[in-house]
């Protein structure tokens, strides 16, 4: 059963996509453009090792699913790719997708190299077992067990990290912990399948709790999820197209400023005496001017005009 679909990112990919085609800076746009890149590989990577995920329990009756979990608890919070919650307990999920070669060092940390680069990571089991105590105190605040249960250590609660299936690995086999995203949960229900059962196997038996449980595990997660919404208007502050039409032209500034100086004694004193001072630049004063070029002529009435002597620094001019 799937319990919680992956979150829709598309209004922060456009938000992003917007960002970069409105952003005049050069260094702002590789930033943008880093964000941008990094929200649809993460989307597409997690859709896909979804899919595998759903295409193996969308039916099952003793598994349930949880896509792209955020909890926030007592001021920390645990950022989960996806959980399964089964009988036995709760896994936590987290995916991880590279381009070019990943190799796993016997630590856990990761290298990647792609082409002339190589990056190193973190062990990204360390981060899932943190958000494993987010997750436990959640759920022993929220869910009721049995004292059987309760005596065996509560919950259980566990973690895997999913390699993206089109990533190359060079460890010829995979340390404990990380597992193929395409067959992990085959590799599960076949376990499941057994003759002799993986809980028995395991000895788990006494530890399982009903499937009704297992749904309210999973409501209590589906209601705590905090959907991330990181604003990035607010993080490069672009002005928005509305904002930019809405400023005035230069005509109706123009305008404005006319009808500001409209009282001001006649122009043909003040401009003869240069005390007429500049409306647009009010530091330089007007001057009479000629009309040189011809295509010029056909902007004015007359062969002479009045501009700025500050010109070519301040361009304001008025017909005369």
């Amino acid at each position: 059963m799937i319990f919680k679909n992956i979150d829709d990112k598309s209004k922060q990919i456009q938000t992003l996509n917007g960002l970069l085609s409105r952003s005049t800076s050069d260094a702002q746009k590789k930033l943008i453009d880093i964000d941008l890149k990094k929200m649809i590989n993460g989307d597409e990577a997690e859709k896909e090792n979804a899919y595998y995920l759903d295409f193996e329990i969308r039916n099952s009756e003793n598994l349930i699913l949880l896509h792209d979990v955020r909890i926030e608890h007592n001021g920390r919070t645990a950022q989960v790719d996806h959980i399964l919650i089964s009988r036995a307990g709760v896994e936590l999920l987290e995916t991880k997708s590279f381009k070019g070669e990943l190799t796993i060092n016997a630590d856990g940390s990761l290298v990647n190299k792609n082409g002339k680069y190589t990056n190193t990571y973190p062990n990204p089991l360390e981060q899932s077992r943190r958000h494993e105590i987010v997750i436990r105190d959640f759920l022993e605040s929220k869910i009721e067990v049995s004292k059987r249960i309760e005596m065996l250590g509560g919950i259980a609660i566990s973690s895997k990290v999913l390699i993206h299936p089109k990533t190359n690995v060079s460890n010829s086999s995979l340390p404990d912990g990380f597992e193929r995203g395409d067959t992990f949960l085959t590799n599960r229900m076949k376990e499941m399948n057994m003759t002799t059962g993986l809980f028995k196997t395991l000895g788990l038996i006494s530890k399982m709790f009903d499937i009704e449980k297992v749904k309210e595990i999973a409501q209590a997660l589906v209601s705590a999820h905090v959907a991330v919404n990181f604003d990035y208007e607010k993080k490069y502050r672009i002005s928005k197209p509305s904002e930019e039409t809405e400023r005035k032209t230069p005509d109706s500034k123009n305008e404005e400023i006319k009808e500001k100086h409209e009282s001001v004694a006649p122009i043909d004193d003040q401009v003869k005496d240069n005390t007429k001072k500049c409306p647009r630049c009010e530091e330089g004063v007007l001057m009479l001017r000629q009309v040189k070029a011809k295509k010029a002529k056909e902007k004015y009435e007359h062969s002479e005009f009045l501009g700025c002597n500050r010109y070519p620094k301040c361009k304001y001019v008025e017909n005369f």
